[in-house]
C-alpha cells in the first residue's frame, strides 16, 4: 500500500516534528509514500528532508491508496488539480484553523493512518463545477471544487451580473459580485455572504450575491443539472474571476457558463465521522451550556 502526499509551504510551530512523526507512523504501519514534487522541493530546501517525489500526472495514473493533503482547506482545494478526474480520494489533515475539507486534526493523525491501513475509511463524493468560456487561461483547468466568483476589481462602483438558467433569464444582480458555489463551497465565501449550508451529496448549486444593491435579492439554491450563464458589465474594463483559489483578470463583458462537471472529487474520511460532526466541531454547534442540561 502506498499514498501520495501534498502540502503548501507551512509556517506553523512544531511542523518539523509533526512531519517527522507523520512519516514515522506511515513507515511503522507499512505504508509507502511519495511526495508531490513541489512539496518535496519545499521540504528539501527548508528542512533538509529528502524523499521520493512525483508529479501530478504520475499521481493520477499510479496505484496509490489516496492523496494525503497536509494543510488547511486551501491546500485541499489545490488537490483537485493534482488528482483531476482520476477518482483518487483525498484525505485532508488540518494544519490550519477552521478546516471543513481538511477536517482531521493534527492529533488525530495516528488514527487516520491506522484507518487507511486497516480499511477503516469511507469515501464522500463531492461535486465539481466546470466553467466554459473563450478564455485560454481559464480553459487550461476550468474546474472548481468550492466555488466560482465574479467580482469588481479596481473600482468602488458595483457591477451588474446578468444571470440565466438553461437559457431563461433569472436576474440582473447589481452587486459587488456573484458566487456560484457547490455544496462543498457552501461553507466558504458563500456562507460569509449569507448563503445556506448544503450537505455534501446534495444535487444543488448555490447562487449568492456579494453585497447586492437590492434588499429583495437573496441567495438561491438551484438543481445542479441546470446550466448557469452569466455576463458581467460595469464602469471598469475588467473584473476578477476566481475558481477556488485561482484568480484571473478578464474583460468585464466576458460571457461564462457554469455547470456541474462530468466527474466528482472523492474525500477520504475516517469511518463513522459525519458532516454533522464536522459542523458541530467547526461551528461549535451544541457548545451552548444549555445543550448540556
Amino acid at each position: 500500500m502506498k499514498v501520495a502526499i501534498y502540502g503548501r509551504p507551512v509556517k506553523i510551530e512544531g511542523f518539523k516534528s509533526f512531519f517527522m512523526n507523520f512519516i514515522h507512523l506511515l513507515e511503522e504501519n507499512g505504508i509507502g509514500y511519495s511526495l508531490h514534487d513541489t512539496f518535496a522541493n519545499y521540504l528539501k530546501t527548508n528542512y533538509g528532508f529528502s524523499y521520493e517525489s512525483c508529479d501530478s500526472k504520475f499521481i493520477q495514473t499510479a496505484d496509490f491508496k489516496c492523496l494525503i493533503s497536509l494543510g488547511g482547506d486551501g491546500t485541499a482545494l489545490d488537490t483537485l488539480e493534482i488528482v483531476g478526474s482520476s477518482g483518487l480520494p483525498v484525505m485532508g489533515i488540518n494544519l490550519g484553523r477552521l478546516g471543513f475539507l481538511s477536517s482531521i486534526k493534527m492529533d488525530e493523525i495516528e488514527d487516520a493512518i491506522v484507518a487507511i491501513k486497516e480499511g477503516g475509511t469511507s469515501v464522500e463524493t463531492r461535486s465539481v463545477i466546470q466553467i466554459d468560456s473563450d478564455l485560454p487561461e481559464i480553459n487550461s483547468f476550468p474546474y472548481a471544487l468550492n466555488d466560482f466568483v465574479v467580482q469588481k476589481r479596481d473600482t468602488s462602483a458595483m457591477i451588474t451580473v446578468k444571470t440565466s438558467l438553461d437559457g431563461s433569464f433569472l436576474n440582473n444582480y447589481w452587486a459587488d459580485g456573484l458566487i456560484v458555489a457547490t455544496p462543498t463551497g457552501s461553507s466558504g465565501y458563500s456562507l460569509s455572504c449569507g448563503g445556506p449550508l448544503i450537505f455534501p451529496g446534495s444535487k444543488a448549486l448555490i447562487i449568492t450575491p456579494i453585497a447586492a444593491h437590492n434588499l429583495t435579492v437573496r441567495p438561491i439554491v438551484v438543481p445542479d443539472d441546470n446550466t448557469i450563464q452569466i455576463e458581467s458589465s460595469g464602469r471598469a474594463d475588467t473584473v476578477l474571476i476566481t475558481l477556488d483559489s485561482r484568480s484571473f483578470i478578464v474583460p468585464s463583458n466576458t460571457q461564462l457558463t457554469i455547470k456541474r462537471a462530468n466527474f466528482d472529487f472523492n474525500m477520504l474520511k475516517i469511518s463513522g465521522v459525519t458532516y454533522m460532526d464536522t459542523l458541530r466541531n467547526k461551528l461549535l454547534w451544541g457548545a451552548d451550556k444549555r445543550d448540556k442540561q
